[in-house]
């Protein structure tokens, strides 16, 4: 991956700016101990011509001691400020070198072959040090083998090279094709390390942007939670709804069966664990079927509406009011005794008759009453609720067969009279 990322970035490694300041600060630096290692070549050069040709010993420093000086100005300068030029100093200090050897080869003979063998070495290690580009080092090289030819002529002139000019012009092209092949292997490393730090580079950047996308996705999946706990609230609460709703009636919005068992069941335990007593009053509407049959089922609907709300409006809190079924109501009181399960069912009929609903079938009242029936739910008799409802249930009978619009209790052996009742339940 990183090689493929290497060869489509190369062009862009020419072109990219940060590149190329990175290359010219590198490039700074190698000029900089190019320059010095010239000076001392040069100040070294001085000192062995001092040494070993006194008879031109001054016009030796004259020549050598200003390159070293040129040298160490070149050091200095390129330290400071010599970023914008640093190509042109890289190839005046590169030949530096170059005119302290072509200096040694003419005035001191003796040296001439260590000359020549470091003039030939220089190209070299110049392209390996200092890698300019293409053209840079072309010129430069081009500069240097002047020089060489130049040295190499004047002594064919003066006949001190007369014995090897095709030897020393084949060092030269060796030198020129070396110095060449090294600047090219130079050139294509730098612009493999130049690709990589691209690829590394466009790496990081897609990295960066996987960072984000990263970042995104976690903002939207934390949305998402929080849509979901928001979900899952409403969630809750429409089942909490929708355990209330199929716990009422659709038509009177009382409690159903469902719920009247399950508070029965409630009660029941209740009553077992603590004690006290409760009541559950049975009510059924009077000849309601009649006014069914004469007036409609819509009708009917109201009637049982306007007995539901007459109901809530005489219900003690805590006491639970439900629709039995059809025209029947069934009421949980809540620690009431006989004489209190008594007067709470004559109120409740009283309630009935008292909202005026119009029932001109139900005569001598003319409007819509009910017959109750009472039992006691007690410790004595709590396990065995069904028991209790019929119980009610065997005293609506009696209410409805002594005349309707009453209540009737009943009351287990032992306590008081047993009503002997008809099984038949009188007409509604």
């Amino acid at each position: 991956m990183l090689k493929r990322a290497t060869e489509k970035s190369a062009a862009g490694a020419r072109k990219d700016r940060r590149l190329r300041a990175v290359y010219r600060r590198e490039l700074q630096n190698s000029v900089y101990y190019w320059a010095l290692v010239a000076s001392a070549g040069a100040a070294a050069a001085a000192a062995i011509g001092v040494s070993g040709a006194p008879s031109v010993r001054p016009l030796v420093l004259a020549l050598l001691l200003p390159t070293v000086a040129a040298g160490l100005s070149v050091a200095r300068h390129v330290r400071r400020r010599g970023r914008r030029y640093v190509i042109q100093l890289g190839m005046a200090v590169g030949l530096i070198p170059v005119l302290t050897t072509a200096i040694s080869v003419v005035l001191m003979p003796q040296f001439e072959s260590i000359s020549l063998g470091t003039l030939g070495l220089i190209p070299l290690a110049f392209a390996i040090f200092i890698p300019l580009d293409r053209k840079a080092h072309l010129f430069w090289l081009g500069l240097a083998d002047l020089i060489f030819v130049a040295v190499v002529a004047g002594k064919l002139v003066a006949g001190g090279a007369g014995d090897h000019p095709i030897a020393m012009l084949v060092a030269a092209s060796i030198a020129t094709a070396g110095s060449l092949a090294a600047n090219e292997v130079q050139l294509r490393r730098r612009r493999q390390m130049d690709g990589q730090l691209l690829a590394v580079r466009g790496l990081y950047g897609r990295m960066k942007e996987h960072e984000l996308d990263l970042r995104r996705q976690d903002e939207f999946l934390f949305m998402q939670q929080e849509t979901l706990v928001v979900q899952q609230a409403e969630l809750l609460r429409l089942n909490e709804e929708l355990e209330t709703i199929a716990r009422l009636d659709a038509l009177t919005g009382l409690g159903n069966r469902l719920r009247l068992n399950e508070d029965l069941a409630q009660l029941a335990a209740r009553i077992e664990r603590n004690g006290g007593t409760a009541g559950i009053l049975l009510m059924d509407l009077d000849r309601f079927k009649r006014q069914n049959d004469s007036a409609g089922h819509l009708a009917g609907d109201v009637a049982l509406r306007g007995v539901a709300d007459a109901l809530r409006r005489t219900s003690r809190g805590g006491d639970g009011v439900y629709r039995y079924g059809g025209e029947e109501f069934l009421i949980l009181l809540h620690d009431c005794d006989q004489s209190a399960l008594e007067a709470a069912g004559q109120r409740y009929i009283a309630a009935i008759a008292g909202a005026g609903l119009i029932h001109p079938d139900n005569t001598p009242y003319g409007v819509v009453t009910a017959s109750a029936g009472a039992s006691e739910l007690s410790q004595a008799n709590c396990t065995d609720v069904d028991a209790a409802l019929h119980d009610a249930d065997e005293a609506l009978y009696v209410a409805k067969a002594r005349g309707r619009n009453r209540l009737e209790i009943h009351v287990r052996p032992g306590r008081a009279e047993v009503y002997t009742i008809d099984r038949k339940r009188a007409a509604s």
